[in-house]
């Protein structure tokens, strides 16, 4: 193999970002395929520091890439892959240890990511020092399959500000992944924001009542049941991001609507 080098990914453009981030996923556990504007999209919302995100160079063409997301102290890997026909040559460990000494130089104390249970990448993330935080199940569009047994009429919920939604969110100790925090979400345009009358659970969306689901929350059982049964009243299917073991899940199990998939939440702490 020629010498390996590496470089950042802040002179590359969109084209070819694109064009490696599709390269790279060929043949992931779903399709993982962007458009240029889907790419940007994409960037925007994560807040990808190219400057601070690295790509593998093998044979003068890149093998693989690690974006990196930074938020005050602390970052997260957006998203790290190695081409399919570079696979199985040791460059994934060197990419990950790179990315953090990258992440170390802009002043990060600590790192998370998320990766799929079954996912081969698990173990070189903790071969560089990343240790598993919790598991996270995603929803994707999920039909409804039954209703919960003894399931009681529900009220209506109330529009509310987005400040007021993420202030008794905050309030109900909910502790979101990196997807779902709140300057994250904030970056969607004009988010629907939505809680029970006694503001202990809600739900955002992007946009309006029939724009995918960004968030729920509930800080008691019957919050839950409160927000999940409207949601799915108004929708035939439903899907969520890295939702942590909640009231939230319980109620969507009720509902008959299990994960697609799960993943954990890992961090590292950087000295």
């Amino acid at each position: 193999m020629k010498a390996i080098r590496q470089i950042a990914l802040e002179h590359l453009s969109l084209g070819e970002l694109t064009d490696i981030w599709n390269r790279c996923w060929q043949g992931y556990y779903y399709d993982m395929t962007y458009t240029p504007e889907h790419l940007k999209l994409w960037l925007h919302l994560t807040q990808v520091s190219l400057q601070h995100s690295i790509a593998i160079i093998v044979e003068d063409q890149i093998a693989g890439f690690a974006l990196l997301s930074l938020d005050g102290i602390e970052g997260w890997i957006a998203g790290a892959c190695i081409d399919p026909d570079y696979r199985r040559r040791g460059l994934f460990t060197p990419l990950m240890s790179s990315q953090l000494n990258k992440a170390r130089s802009a002043g990060l104390k600590r790192v998370y990511l998320e990766v799929l249970e079954q996912n081969h990448a698990l173990k070189v993330y903790q071969s560089v020092g990343f240790m598993r935080v919790r598991r996270l199940n995603i929803y994707r569009t999920q039909r409804r399959l039954n209703s919960p047994k003894n399931e009681v009429p529900t009220l209506d919920l109330e529009t509310v500000p987005v400040a007021q939604y993420f202030k008794n969110r905050r309030s109900a100790f909910f502790n979101p992944a990196w997807q779902r925090r709140e300057r994250y979400l904030k970056r969607y345009g004009n988010p629907l924001a939505v809680m029970n009358l006694t503001g202990t659970a809600g739900a955002l969306f992007a946009g309006d009542s029939n724009a995918p689901c960004l968030d729920a929350w509930s800080a008691t059982e019957a919050g839950a049941v409160e927000v999940i049964s409207l949601v799915l009243r108004r929708r035939a299917s439903f899907s969520l991001t890295n939702q942590p073991e909640d009231w939230i899940v319980a109620c969507l199990s009720a509902y008959g609507i299990n994960p697609s998939a799960k993943q954990f939440e890992m961090c590292t702490e950087l000295t």
